[in-house]
């Protein structure tokens, strides 16, 4: 995937450039289509780098993987580490939120997905439809659509308030070929951000291909992206039905939990995912190793271990082994999920067992019957094995286990945890870093008489619920309006 960025970079005459590159650009910047993708050929290079910007250096792929495992409250670094840091910086600032500018690599790769697409797109329409395999243009078209459908809801979620439609706070659309004159440009709604993610997924559902292989998009990894995104918007009735239709149309629930991740790229479950070439795998794997079984200086919190106990996952995500640390050995639970030794670890984006989790909190909260809400968790304990089978006797009772079946079933993937606490309001439950952050506040405002200080750190979870736009875009786009709080 590098190699092929690198010359896709040269063939349409641009690099990765923050905003203000572009800014400080002579009009001459623009590119001359004429001469960038004229052939079928050069058009699937270019669509190959599309895809190549999903979570790519070592780096991102651990912040896209594991960063709202942290602050949920699911992952921390090991006791042991006192001072400096593990592996990387962030490990001490996200469990707490006193994060800044960590979403900058997510924010730069899902824009490049966008700017290439716009590209690519307008590229396609000087290319006559005959040169092509039949029926290959139209599926280059939906999968550029599907990609950036994906961008955008990514980054809606990371970025925008995506919970509330009525907030002016979503995303940046950039439907055109960047230049000077469309550089600066404000954020649009909730409301449109989510208008712009649909168009987009409707054209990838009449033209994408069928599903070949995960690592693709597809005409069933748009069905269940919508599931996905109309779920997060809040539709929950809608986003039930589309859950349904969606596990329906793909590849049923791998018979092997275990299989899902150490087979990645060819377990069917796994509807769509971003994989690493051999020459990137290297990377991907150091930073995993260190982040979970080989070294285990990161490592599941308490509050994670105290879920799972007692469900057959327990083994198959975590693991409890010796871990040697400035030449003292120490015996600690490690995530072995989201490591192979020697090999990158793909980012799973869409997978069978997601869906099954939607459909049973979309049923949930529109008002379903219990029954209909709990079959598809226990269709998911049935999978490893569980004998925790027996349905719910409340709502109460069964919103409590479809929470931690998301946590379960879900953990050190693709920030699930995060989004789980949030519409479940168990942050302060599951995240003891916070929980011992609020318990200081309270001292302060015992002492000084006053609610000030409890009511500031409530605000902060508040406005921590997403990144602050990078600072890079807020210089150089000067009505691009920061999120509150930063």
């Amino acid at each position: 995937m590098k190699k092929i960025l690198i010359v896709f970079s040269i063939i349409i005459g641009f690099t990765n450039c923050q905003l203000v590159d572009v800014l400080e650009q002579d009009p001459m910047y623009e590119l001359d289509l004429e001469n960038a993708i004229t052939s079928p050929k050069m058009a699937e290079l270019a669509l190959n780098g599309a895809y190549s910007y999903l979570p790519s250096t070592s780096t991102n792929y651990l912040f896209a993987a594991l960063s709202g495992s942290f602050m949920s409250g699911a992952m921390l670094r090991q006791d042991f580490v006192t001072s400096g840091n593990a592996i990387y910086y962030s490990e001490r600032y996200l469990n707490t939120l006193s994060y800044s500018s960590f979403g900058d690599g997510e924010w730069s790769d899902d824009y490049n997905i966008i700017k290439n697409v716009n590209y690519l797109l307008t590229s396609l329409e000087g290319i006559n439809d005959s040169e092509f395999e039949k029926g290959r243009k139209e599926e280059i078209v939906g999968e550029c659509h599907f990609l950036v459908a994906l961008a955008y809801f990514r980054l809606l979620r990371q970025f925008g308030e995506y919970w509330d439609e009525s907030s002016n706070y979503g995303v940046l659309v950039r439907d055109e070929i960047p230049s000077v004159a469309n550089a600066v440009k404000a954020r649009t709604t909730v409301a449109k951000s989510y208008e712009e993610i649909f168009n987009h997924l409707e054209i990838a559902l009449a033209q994408a291909p069928a599903y070949t292989t995960p690592t693709r998009a597809s005409v069933q990894a748009a069905k269940a992206l919508k599931a996905v995104v109309l779920f997060y918007q809040g539709k929950y009735s809608e986003a039930a039905v589309a859950a349904d239709e969606a596990i329906t149309s793909v590849n049923p629930l791998d018979p092997s939990y275990s299989n899902v991740f150490t087979n990645t790229e060819t377990s069917k479950e796994v509807i769509f995912c971003r994989a690493f070439s051999t020459d990137e795998a290297s990377d991907v794997s150091y930073l995993m190793e260190k982040a979970s079984g080989a070294s285990g200086l990161w490592g599941p919190t308490e509050s994670y271990m105290n879920l799972i106990e007692g469900d057959p996952r327990k083994t198959l995500v975590t693991e409890n082994k010796n871990v040697t640390y400035n030449g003292v050995t120490y015996n600690v639970n490690t995530v072995k999920k989201i490591y192979r030794p020697n090999d990158g670890v793909p980012v799973i984006f869409l997978r069978t067992a997601e869906l099954y989790l939607i459909k049973a909190e979309a049923l949930a909260r529109s008002n379903s019957s219990i029954a209909d809400a709990w079959a598809p968790i226990k269709e998911l304990r049935g999978r490893v094995g569980s004998t925790n089978l027996t349905e719910p006797a409340t709502r109460d009772e069964l919103m409590d286990e479809i929470f931690k079946e998301w946590w379960i079933e879900m953990a050190f993937e693709n920030w699930h945890e995060w989004f789980a606490v949030q519409r479940f309001d168990r942050l302060l439950e599951m995240n003891q870093s916070l929980a011992e952050q609020l318990e200081d506040e309270q001292e302060k405002d015992e002492e000084n008489n006053t609610a000030s200080f409890v009511e500031a750190f409530m605000q902060k979870l508040e406005t921590r619920k997403i990144y602050n736009i990078p600072t890079g875009e807020i210089n150089a786009n000067s009505i691009c309006e920061q999120n509150p709080g930063y």
